[in-house]
């Protein structure tokens, strides 16, 4: 647990990209934890994407305060069913998220120690209480893991109403009467 110095972590990496590529202009933009690289750059050194995807997470790996990296194409080309994976590949979207997922160790913060952040894919981060209550909700509690994606098609099906355009997730049939 603890506090992850960026700065010294950017400083090693672009050492990184130099040495390895002769560039650092490999990665637009670094945030949530997400690096997106620069697709064209790596095009016009006649490099292949996947290998350099592949490289820098092995690279990350190396640093102290970086627990797993994935790339984009493990989330495309694996079907993770539980777990830190999981959550990540439940959020991934082909368009909008980046190349290389970074999970910091758990306990562990990058941002300004008065600040605060978007989460994490660690227990903590995730569990939160969810309730129900209501017409149409069945009486009782329970521990069962819930996905934030299941949350909008349980209020549709309590509603009797179609779920939303871009709906992935299922109601929670334990709660509905």
């Amino acid at each position: 647990a603890g506090y992850m110095d960026g700065e010294e972590l950017v400083t090693k990496f672009q050492e990184f990209l130099k040495y390895k590529y002769g560039t650092t202009d490999l990665v637009k933009n670094t945030s949530n934890y997400q690096m997106f690289l620069d697709h064209d750059v790596i095009k016009n050194l006649d490099l292949q994407i996947g290998e350099v995807q592949s490289d820098i997470a092995q690279e990350l790996l190396n640093y102290k305060d970086i627990d797993k990296v994935y790339t984009a194409q493990q989330m495309w080309q694996n079907e993770y069913t539980r777990g830190i994976p999981y959550i990540l590949q439940k959020g991934y979207n082909q368009k909008r998220s980046g190349d290389i997922l970074m999970v910091l160790k758990p306990g562990t913060i990058s941002y300004s120690p008065t600040g605060s952040s978007h989460g994490s894919p660690q227990i903590y981060d995730t569990h939160v209480p969810l309730l129900f209550y209501g017409m149409g909700i069945r009486k009782g509690s329970t521990t069962m893991r819930t996905e934030i994606p299941d949350i909008a098609p349980t209020i549709s099906a309590l509603l009797g109403i179609a779920f939303p355009n871009g709906s992935t997730g299922t109601p929670i049939t334990k709660v509905l009467k």
